[in-house]
């Protein structure tokens, strides 16, 4: 097996290596939990071995960071705090299991047979090869293609926008040019513009320097500077505002930023990946975004299909994460029925991949026997419609969309506007708008 081992003392770390090279297995070292996620983005492995108690990022950080990025990897945590406490933070996140230091070899050697066993299995019903270890996974041909583009695209520092709707996959793709590019080597940063506080997004994105406002004790590194050598990752840049857009232009102008608060321009070396799940040319000529921002970040532009247009990637998503979850809660029994696979081929996913990967976990988690059944998966289905159309829920819908209609009419197609007239939040509106395929 493929094993990294993450120690901070050197002589630990070199001395379980050199034990499990005599068990023949193919072993990586890191000292520190930023070094091996760097090394895990070109150089993936089945079992991680960490250190639980580690400076800037603790054991338990690189768990939760691996689960994310890489959900069918191994991983064993090693302390030598063994309280009930520290073990189960750790199997709760998603350890395999929990290791004592000094480590006992014998046990190790017997924890590694049963976890190469289990990874045997797996692989006897998995997933194609050049896929298994990725975390974009897909093998729709569309997709395919994305990928293809994706890898010839990561090696330079071209600015990319990925759009799609909300849980298609943007940030993973995201996570994908990264882990291929020259930047590989260093943490990739990723900021929600949605999520930031409106008094806070330029201090977040910029930094600030002491006693810039009331509660600037000391200086703070923003994201651009704190991605310096990697890849700034930003979500919903669709939401980020107008005051803000200026400043993103200028550094993508000349990769100039200035904390608030400080008189001086700093320089920072960041490749730009941004994602939206709106229509940022609507939203240019809406007056809602600028169009030389726009067209700064529209270098390489990624369109990602929503779930229900790649019905090969259903299967292949549901194979992966019903091993992911299987693992995770200790059910490696459980299968799939028949009546479930046809399900979830002919559901809609309006919330995608991130929505088929909730509804298998639950599945996991609530079915009763070995056997997940339709009833598991409580898939929100709509109640077919009257040949009439004259059903409740037909009605409600027709009547909603015409409201929209010709509020935004009223409104001259300004959805800040249509969103206030009608009582409901911009992103509401953004939903409804593709919902009904509004334009």
């Amino acid at each position: 097996m493929k094993i990294l081992v993450v120690d901070d003392e050197r002589a630990q770390r070199e001395a379980l290596a050199g034990f499990l090279r005599s068990l023949e297995h193919d072993v990586a070292i890191a000292d520190s939990a930023q070094t091996a996620l760097a090394h895990l983005y070109k150089n993936p492995a089945d079992v991680v071995l960490t250190d639980f108690k580690m400076p800037y990022m603790t054991g338990n950080d690189l768990l939760k960071e691996i689960r994310g990025r890489y959900p069918g990897m191994v991983v064993l945590i090693m302390t030598a705090y063994g309280t009930v406490e520290v073990a189960v933070e750790a199997m709760k996140a998603g350890a395999w299991d929990f290791v004592t230091k000094p480590v006992d070899l014998d046990q190790l050697e017997l924890q590694l047979q049963t976890i190469e066993k289990f990874i045997e299995q797996r692989q006897a019903a998995a997933l194609p090869a050049e896929i298994s270890n990725s975390r974009f996974i897909a093998i729709d041909a569309v997709m395919q293609n994305i990928l293809v583009k994706a890898r010839r695209v990561a090696s330079t520092d071209a600015s990319v926008l990925i759009t799609g709707e909300t849980g298609t996959g943007k940030e993973e793709l995201a996570y994908y040019i990264h882990s291929h590019s020259r930047r590989a080597d260093q943490t990739i940063q990723a900021v929600n513009c949605a999520a930031l506080p409106p008094n806070l997004v330029e201090s977040e994105l910029f930094g600030h320097v002491k006693g810039a406002f009331t509660g600037a004790t000391r200086d703070r590194v923003g994201h651009f500077e704190g991605a310096d050598g990697s890849t700034l990752f930003l979500d919903e840049i669709g939401d980020l505002p107008q005051d803000m857009q200026v400043k993103l232009l200028r550094f993508l102008q000349n990769s100039e930023f200035q904390p608030v608060g400080s008189n001086e321009m700093r320089q920072s070396d960041v490749r730009i990946i941004a994602a939206t799940n709106v229509d940022l040319q609507l939203a240019v000529e809406q007056g809602d975004f600028r169009e030389d921002l726009y067209y700064r970040l529209d270098v390489i532009r990624f369109h990602l299909p929503p779930l229900r247009e790649r019905p090969k990637d259903v299967k292949v998503l549901t194979r992966n994460f019903s091993a992911e979850f299987k693992e995770r809660h200790g059910r490696p029994d459980l299968t799939l029925s028949g009546e479930a696979a046809e399900a979830l081929s002919n559901y809609a996913f309006p919330g995608n991949v991130r929505e088929l990967r909730n509804i298998i976990e639950r599945a996991v988690v609530l079915a009763d026997d070995t056997t997940i059944k339709v009833a598991d998966l409580e898939l929100h289905m709509e109640p077919p419609r009257s040949q009439s159309g004259s059903g409740l829920i037909d009605s409600v819908q027709t009547m909603e969309q015409e409201l929209i209609t010709k509020s935004l009419k009223e409104c001259g197609g300004n959805q800040s506007e249509c969103a206030r007239r009608l009582g409901i939040s911009e992103r509401v509106l953004r939903y409804k708008l593709q919902k009904y395929n509004l334009r």
